[in-house]
């Protein structure tokens, strides 16, 4: 299962940008790093005695990367170490935090379509799936395989990959964590909750959670409906 900094939209800012972290003895593992979350990170001392920081990256909207620098800059010159970033497109992600004006030495990019972490805290499996979200820039979900558990976590999407469908109804997925909006409308960059309960049959719900969530979004509504929420850690 997977710990969660925020859980809010882009303009759903009292719930902080979404993002996931697991962490182990020295190890911190976290899924993107939006505006608010090194803010969080920093106050909940979850960098402290940390030696090894991996961020693996869904997609670059600021509210995924926004404060993705000042990870970099603090891994740097407080903790003295080069965090390890995963990403597919390595070039556009170096482009980006240039213009923030991180030097390259300052960290590393893994940009293959899956990855490996593994140290003496934790064994991590990482692959990549093209999503359906925006037509300016990529995006990715991620199935993450963990102490015997398989997870897919959606980054932001509007529909869920039929692959990524099928290995829950055959139990190969144990937990989906999707991105859920309040709203349905033509072009919606995000899945609504109307079409998630579309596409999730009723026995399946109890291992989906629903994140990334907007003002619009009725938490009863989705608990009615059988589906989980995810909630943040303020205090460890």
């Amino acid at each position: 299962m997977l710990n969660f900094l925020g859980f809010g939209s882009a303009f759903n800012t009292d719930l902080g940008n979404t993002s996931a972290y697991i962490k182990s003895n020295t190890s911190l593992v976290l899924i993107d790093c939006g505006s608010t979350v090194f803010s969080k990170l920093h106050s909940l001392g979850l960098l402290d005695g940390v030696s090894d920081i991996y961020v693996i990256i869904t997609h670059t909207h600021s509210d995924h990367i926004g404060s993705l620098s000042d990870l970099i800059f603090y891994s740097q010159y407080i903790l003295n170490q080069r965090p390890t970033l995963f990403f597919p497109n390595k070039d556009l992600l170096n482009t980006i935090l240039r213009c923030m004006g991180v030097k390259s030495e300052f960290y590393n990019i893994i940009d293959t379509g899956k990855a490996l972490i593994e140290n003496e805290d934790l064994k991590l499996e990482i692959s990549f799936f093209a999503s359906s979200h925006v037509d300016t820039i990529p995006s990715y979900g991620l199935l993450l395989k963990i102490e015997g558990r398989t997870i897919f976590y959606s980054g932001d999407s509007n529909e869920i990959n039929g692959f990524i469908l099928k290995s829950l109804e055959e139990g190969t997925i144990d937990y989906l964590y999707h991105d859920t909006s309040g709203i349905d409308y033509d072009g919606n960059p995000h899945l609504s909750l109307e079409k998630l309960e579309s596409y999730i049959k009723p026995e399946l719900r109890h291992k989906v959670y629903c994140m990334h969530v907007d003002s619009h979004f009725d938490r009863e509504k989705a608990k009615s409906l059988g589906f989980n929420v995810v909630e943040c850690i303020d205090r460890l």
